[in-house]
């Protein structure tokens, strides 16, 4: 058996070393040249070498697979991409239908396209309503769907998807498949709406992201979902090796736990993991328990490296880049951590009671606390990669509220069946089930609520505080004592040097002057002021970026120290400079809002923050004439908007101030908005100019720029169809001798200026 985890984590290792670490033109030589030295080892026929003869062979195939599997998927769709085509497709899945479009998955069959699956947006939603199986033809631009607003984007590769395709004219729908070969997608649809007409409005979105991994409407609900990931608790929330587990031991109790209860219950997780949508978590859920079951009937015992192996490698086998799926790499990560440390970490700390009442007593909030911990040290790098964040109080919520998710999971199938059968009597099983979800929220709500309990790794003192503490952690095994000590100490440790990197990244940040900054939110924008008291805001929004401007804002504050903000100024009610704001408030208290008189809202974002301003007891204040904000050292100088015109020109245009250093927004304001500015206020003072519009040409006029002794501009912008910033402005500004900073190229510009004494 260990010869196969031997095999299979070459092959994985090789995979990811193709996925992440080597060149493509190196693999194939690669694959050469270790499987000749395989071969040569085999030769030599000495059984001390049968581990590295596997490794060594497995790897070469590994890298083999992975140039195979390029060229008949990646490498075939950067052929096709800009294309402009007519396509035949089968639809896989149900359309998740959005206000201005749909987007649905696709299996291209068309003889001039490669049979590939394919992500369709449809701008017209003609195909709301389509059903999988259907088949389609229609005129689309294919690309490839390796890039996302201009970046490198491995999302959509990991899941096997290689084209994106955007309609160009009317689909047509042709005929269907039988249903028996769309069943997972059916399936999951009708239990879907039995979800929701079962289950009260605050918790069906919930239901349906435990039971079969469908987040799209959690992401809706702002407050509950940033309470389970601040609270370590997100996990619950995506099926994953746990749900599996729930479902095995309820199936098993239902048809017994000996061998005929084990037959019902593989293929039972097997459907259930395609329902859920095959997720790599999911699938290596799945095969572990399928070897763990079968087990006693093929009277074998189970290996778990073995099975978490191979598990891996089939999964990779299937879908080379499914190594960049981050739910594979926490689901392995969390899996080897509860191997390697579970254990040792529950038998530590029940070697401290000497009573077997309380051991008894206390035997599963330990042994859930110490799965908790147990993951942390594979899991805890990934997160600070890929999320940028770590949630350090999970295993207090984990021991709070894990006890109820089964019982949710568990009876949410439980009131699906009642309520197909008996609509009234599932309604009363959900309504009481929903209590105990609530229950879930309560500990998620109350524990994210805990100011320190998410460490942002948005700047080098927080970084250095991780390494230091995976340093103690390290160091700690290879002290003499007790293990419970071994832990103790650095977990001691961990917790001082987090209180010192914080106040340490307070006092450099706001020390001096302070210190103003243009975060990098792609095409929005996002501007931070940290003074010697108090801190400010001016907009939270973004588009066109796969992150929430209010997320990247409130890790920037928050590993800065900044808890707090003083106030937060909305210049206009655009998307791009707001529709983060509902994400900041839930992360960062907000004592004042400042919002233009009667702003223009068509995209109805001014409802959902008073909602939340009342909510979190932020107070809004309506600007209708040049108001002033002092605020320690730092002052902001709030224009009066103009009192016609677009939403642009309604603006609020501010001005803000750190001791005598001073930074001009304009916002959106147009090249008429900032000749009425600069006729009615003195701005020769200024230092740092935001460049209106995102470079926008109807913007930065003459008048303004003649007015100006600033040398400095910013200019917030990201990926974009409207040629931000234009020729004009960059020209223009460069004439007057401006220094030129830009978001999309230099990430956030960071202003430290220096108290003149």
């Amino acid at each position: 058996m260990r010869k196969l985890a031997c095999g299979a984590l070459a092959f994985s290792a090789a995979i990811f070393a193709a996925n992440y670490i080597l060149p493509f033109s190196w693999l194939p030589l690669l694959a050469s040249a270790l499987a000749i030295l395989g071969l040569s080892l085999v030769l030599l026929r000495r059984k001390w070498l049968l581990g590295f003869e596997i490794a060594i062979i497995s790897a070469a195939v590994g890298l083999a697979v992975f140039c195979l599997h390029s060229a008949v998927t990646s490498i075939a769709a950067e052929k096709f991409s800009g294309s402009k085509l007519e396509i035949s497709a089968v639809i896989r899945d149900y359309p998740r239908v959005y206000e201005d479009y749909c987007s649905v998955e696709l299996h291209l069959t068309g003889e001039n396209t490669p049979r590939l699956k394919a992500l369709l947006y449809d701008s017209e939603k003609v195909l709301d309503g389509a059903l999988p199986g259907q088949r389609i033809r229609l005129t689309a631009t294919l690309r490839s769907a390796d890039s996302r607003y201009g970046e490198d984007y491995d999302y959509y590769y990991s899941k096997g998807i290689y084209l994106i395709a955007n309609s160009n004219s009317e689909a047509e729908l042709l005929s269907r498949a039988p249903a028996i070969f769309y069943f997972p997608a059916y399936f999951k649809h009708g239990i879907t709406n039995l979800l929701d007409r079962l289950f009260p409005e605050d918790t069906a979105a919930f239901m349906r992201s435990l039971m079969l991994g469908d987040k799209s409407r959690l992401y809706d609900d702002v407050e509950l979902y940033t309470a389970l990931s601040r609270a370590g608790l997100m996990h619950i929330a995506a099926v994953s090796g746990m749900h599996m587990a729930f479902l095995a031991l309820f199936i098993r109790g239902i048809f017994g736990r000996g061998r005929r209860g084990n037959m019902v219950c593989i293929p039972l997780l097997w459907i259930f993991a395609f329902i859920t949508g095959a997720t790599p978590s999911a699938m290596r859920a799945a095969f572990m328990l399928t070897v763990l079951l079968m087990a006693p009937i093929l009277r074998r015992e189970n290996d778990t490296l073995t099975s978490l192996s191979a598990a891996l490698a089939l999964i990779l086998l299937a879908n080379p880049y499914a190594a960049a799926s981050v739910s594979l790499q926490l689901s392995f990560a969390a899996i080897a951590g509860l191997m390697c440390f579970s254990g040792w970490i529950e038998k530590s700390v029940l070697s401290l009671i000497h009573s077997d009442k309380v051991k008894n007593l206390l035997a599963l909030p330990i042994k859930v606390s110490s799965a908790s911990l147990a993951v942390m040290p594979f899991t805890v790098p990934l997160m600070a990669v890929h999320f940028g964040y770590i949630s350090l109080l999970s295993p207090l919520s984990n021991v709070l509220a894990l006890w109820a998710v089964p019982i949710v999971f568990c009876g949410g199938f439980v009131c699906c069946g009642l309520g197909a059968v008996i609509p009234a009597l599932g309604v009363a099983a959900a309504w009481l089930l929903s209590w105990v979800a609530r229950w879930i929220f309560l500990v998620a709500k109350l524990v994210s609520g805990i100011s320190f309990a998410v460490a942002y790794l948005d700047s080098s003192f927080m970084w250095m505080w991780l390494f230091a503490s995976a340093a103690a952690f390290v160091a700690a095994l290879f002290i003499k004592g007790r293990p419970i000590v071994k832990l103790l100490y650095p977990a001691m440790l961990c917790v001082i040097l987090f209180a010192q990197a914080n106040a340490l990244a307070r006092w450099y940040y706001s020390s001096g002057s302070g210190t103003m900054a243009a975060l990098d939110v792609g095409q929005g924008q996002s501007l931070a002021f940290i003074g010697n008291e108090a801190a400010a805001v001016v907009d939270c929004g973004s588009t066109a970026t796969a992150d929430n401007a209010g997320e990247l804002t409130a890790a920037y504050l928050k590993s800065r120290g900044i808890h707090t903000l003083d106030a937060l100024i909305l210049t206009h009610l655009h998307s791009d400079h707001v529709n983060g704001v509902l994400m900041l408030m839930e992360l960062v208290d907000v004592k004042d809002i400042y919002i233009p008189i009667s702003p223009q809202d068509d995209e109805g974002y001014l409802p959902l923050i008073e909602k939340s301003a009342a909510r979190h007891g932020s107070s809004i204040n309506f600007v209708s004439e040049d108001t002033k904000l002092r605020l320690g050292n730092l002052h902001i100088m709030l224009y009066e908007p103009a009192a016609k015109g677009d939403a642009n020109e309604r603006c609020v245009m501010c001005k803000a101030e750190l001791d005598d250093y001073s930074m001009l927004i304009t916002a959106d304001g147009d090249i008429g908005a900032e000749n009425e500015l600069t006729a009615e206020h003195e701005l020769s003072d200024v230092d740092v100019l935001i460049a209106g519009h995102h470079g926008s040409r109807y913007s930065l006029g003459r008048a303004l720029l003649d007015e100006l002794c600033a040398d400095t501009a910013i200019i917030s912008v990201g990926y974009n169809n409207y040629g931000h910033p234009t020729y004009e402005v960059l020209e223009r500004l460069a004439a007057y001798g401006y220094d030129i900073y830009r978001t999309d190229l230099n990430g956030t510009v960071e202003i430290r200026p220096q108290r003149q004494d």
